[in-house]
């Protein structure tokens, strides 16, 4: 299969230094909130990268629930495959790909549980079928298609809907950010791109060439 005639011109805005926010968490959200507002499907969506006990980096979309003062915040099975090798290694990636603005923004750093509360209190929030779904899924293990369907039957027998409980094996992980990079597409391949790199408390940016 030859791709080579599939081509992307890039011809968005320019990206200045001056321009950036302080802080890469204060960028995130201020690229965060014009995806939004540009109507971008599932703006939220982010492909998170673990590493699997055999050293193969092991990615996946999730989406993002919140931006938290700490970091991107989104939610999981604790048993699953991802929150397993989290446990192994809490170092993770994230990268956020928005076509229509032409840009990427590549976060590595520390994954880590949120309180148990706040992992409440969303599940809660969710629609009725998805707290059954996610109480239904042994996240990550084998299952026929019967089983999992008779799994969701007879949890919705037990748990009528405004009362299934708070799983205790479900919640959120935070990452904070240590490195993060913004990515903006330029014509000829001469794209900008900015990395944040924290040194102490303070963060350094650096214009990477393209």
């Amino acid at each position: 299969m030859n791709l080579k005639d599939i081509k992307l011109e890039y011809i968005r805005e320019e990206l200045h230094e001056k321009d950036l926010e302080a802080t890469p968490l204060d960028q995130l959200k201020k690229w965060m909130n014009q995806a939004i507002k540009s109507e971008i499907t599932y703006a939220n969506a982010a492909s998170l990268s673990t590493l699997t006990k055999d050293n193969y980096p092991s990615s996946r979309i999730v989406l993002i629930k919140e931006i938290a003062e700490e970091g991107p915040v989104f939610y999981t099975d604790y048993t699953g495959k991802k929150a397993l090798e989290i446990i192994e290694n809490r170092k993770v990636s994230l990268l956020f790909f928005w076509k229509e603005l032409d840009r990427q923004i590549r976060l590595q750093g520390m994954a880590t549980k949120i309180d148990p509360e706040k992992s409440e209190e969303y599940f809660l929030s969710r629609p009725y079928e998805s707290q059954i779904s996610a109480m239904a899924s042994n996240q990550s293990s084998v299952i026929t298609k019967e089983e999992l369907e008779r799994r969701v039957v007879e949890l919705k027998d037990q748990y009528p809907q405004g009362s299934v409980p708070y799983p205790n094996n479900w919640g959120g992980y935070c990452v904070s950010i240590d490195s993060c990079e913004f990515w903006q597409g330029r014509p000829n391949r001469l794209h900008d791109r900015f990395l944040f790199k924290k040194e102490q408390k303070n963060w350094n940016i650096s214009r990477l060439s393209p």
